[in-house]
């Protein structure tokens, strides 16, 4: 412990300076928006000297030091402090956590602070040299200082820190300290989340600038003075000049800080794969790939405990419990259900149901050629892979490409994975599908069953192989179930085989029961055809869209 903390020690010494020089991207297009305004000829219209710009340089760095101090305060004494006992750890890894917010804070106050200093400061100036500024002179001046100050600062000035963070988590974990402890800290994701990120790219560096260019277009228009047009129009080229760098330098250090996070990611996963299970995965971001990293560590520590422990059956079964949906999800119009039983303590059966934060549904069917320990580990890879690439937004065919290509590097002896994969998107009721070499999932639809054949060769056989989905617009009433060869291939004392035909019949005959009790009683058919305890994994995955607006609470 004492080793340890003296190694974080070394880490962390001095990291508020570091911090401080990492907000030098602000300090830099300040400065080229200032030469910009000297070069398009607003600096002398305004009255503005080289010694007036020096001073607001100063006046930019003094705040931004100021705010940068406040910001990283209370992590600069954790770490200076972190030789004491495991709460001050804990302590920090609070701080750390709570390091966006207090950007967000410390930078949008720097920014509205130096805001209100540069106006007065612009009119002042203009009132002295006796420029008369109009109110549309005045609105196109305001609309550039308030984005370049009151938008871009803090917006930089937290992605800066979020890199920043990112940096000394994975320093801090070279020296043999994880900061976790999101179970019980909730992260700022307003940023940090991979799902919102694009979003706020896309505020930042299309919609303000945008609506603010269709202000000074409509200013231009309404005034008749041909130097106050021109004003204008040179306050929306220091707003483009603004708009292309901080545009470049807000993509590229969260580029830097996504990058970071994934090879990290990548890195646990390759220790999965080799087996060297006392490895662990630094948490980096508190948003989804955080909790993805939390979820690697935990499946390490869990199959590293189970090398080390004589029950070990017992551990992996807990661990594969653990990769399974703890509930069903809340699915307006729809019903869903599922089941599984293993025939041994782990299995390689996987199903999962993947919430999207607007409202689309993942649905996994899996099968993993193989029992015991090898199954297991190819199904957690796959849930680990599969929770990823869903939160990144990407369509199923491409998931399918991904997944194959690295089943492909980390399969050995012939084996591979079945998978049905399907996306259900609840407001128009498509699902769209695609059946890589997996037992056909039965849709029942109008009257009758039908087969979801595959359209593709199992995974992980071949690292080129294209997948093609299929879309089907699901109707009232509209059933499907996704299954595993254990139904299927089940056998009585007899050896007669259930057979597909058996559970397509039962299927179309009992689409009046309710969803949530049709996998007991497929499980109750096979007792009455005299299959006991079924030799391989059983799993279902049911989906039903509700008949009406009467009979949804029974879907």
């Amino acid at each position: 412990m004492a080793k340890r903390a003296a190694r974080a020690n070394d880490t962390g010494a001095a990291p508020t300076w570091r911090y401080i020089v990492r907000l030098w991207p602000i300090l830099l297009i300040f400065m080229a928006l200032q030469l910009t305004m000297r070069l398009s000829g607003n600096s002398q219209v305004l009255g503005l000297s080289r010694w007036i710009s020096l001073f607001d340089i100063c006046f930019l760095l003094a705040v931004l030091v100021a705010a940068g101090v406040w910001v990283q305060r209370p992590v600069a004494l954790s770490v200076r402090h972190i030789a004491g006992p495991k709460e001050r750890i804990d302590r920090l890894a609070g701080h750390m956590a709570q390091l966006p917010w207090r950007a967000l804070r410390g930078y949008t106050s720097a920014g509205l602070i130096f805001f209100t200093y540069l106006m007065l400061l612009l009119l002042a100036a203009a009132a002295v040299r006796g420029v008369t500024m109009t109110a549309e002179m005045i609105l196109a001046l305001g609309l550039s200082v308030f984005y370049g100050a009151g938008v871009l600062t803090p917006v930089l000035g937290v992605a800066i820190t979020l890199d920043y963070a990112t940096r000394l988590r994975q320093a801090l974990a070279r020296s043999g300290m994880f900061l976790e402890g999101l179970d019980r800290l909730q992260g700022f994701t307003a940023l940090t989340g991979s799902a919102r990120r694009p979003w706020v790219i896309f505020i930042v560096t299309s919609l303000l600038p945008a609506a603010c260019l269709a202000v000074y277009v409509y200013l231009a228009v309404m005034v008749h003075d041909a130097g106050q047009q021109r004003f204008i129009i040179q306050q929306a080229v220091v707003m483009l000049v603004s708009l292309l760098l901080a545009g470049t330098m807000l993509v590229a250090v969260l580029s830097r800080t996504l990058g970071r996070v994934t090879t990290s990611l990548g890195l646990g996963l390759q220790f999965l794969r080799l087996g060297q299970f006392d490895g662990r995965v630094p948490v980096l971001v508190d948003d989804e790939m955080g909790e993805l990293a939390r979820g690697l560590n935990t499946a390490l520590q869990g199959m590293q405990e189970r090398d080390d422990m004589k029950d070990s059956l017992r551990i992996a079964s807990e661990i594969h419990e653990g990769l399974l949906p703890k509930a069903q999800p809340v699915i307006p119009g729809y019903g869903i259900a599922a089941m599984q039983r293993s025939c041994l303590d782990v299995g390689g059966d996987y199903y999962d149901h993947i919430m999207l934060p607007d409202g689309r549904v993942w649905l996994v069917m899996a099968d993993v050629a193989g029992k015991g320990y090898p199954a297991a580990l190819t199904v957690a890879n796959l849930q680990a892979m599969l929770h990823a690439l869903a939160g990144m937004g990407i369509s199923i065919e491409e998931a399918a490409r991904y997944i194959n290509r690295t089943l492909c590097q980390t399969l050995t002896g012939g084996r591979f994975v079945t998978m049905f994969l399907a996306m259900l998107q609840p407001e128009d009721h498509s699902l769209l599908w695609l059946n890589a070499g997996h037992v056909p999932p039965l849709m029942y639809s109008e009257g009758k069953s039908l087969r979801l054949e595959a359209t593709s060769p199992p995974l992980g056989l071949r690292d080129d192989e294209p997948f093609q989905a299929v879309c089907r617009v699901l109707g009232p009433g509209d059933t499907l179930m996704a299954l595993t060869d254990g139904i299927i291939e089940a056998r009585r004392p007899d050896s007669e085989m259930f057979g597909e035909n058996r559970v397509s019949a039962w299927f179309a005959s009992h689409q009046k029961l309710a969803i949530d009790r049709m996998p007991e009683a497929l499980m109750g058919e096979l007792r009455d055809f005299g299959v006991d305890v079924p030799e391989d994994d059983v799993t279902m995955l049911l989906l039903r869209r509700a008949a009406g607006r009467k009979k949804e609470g029974k879907a």
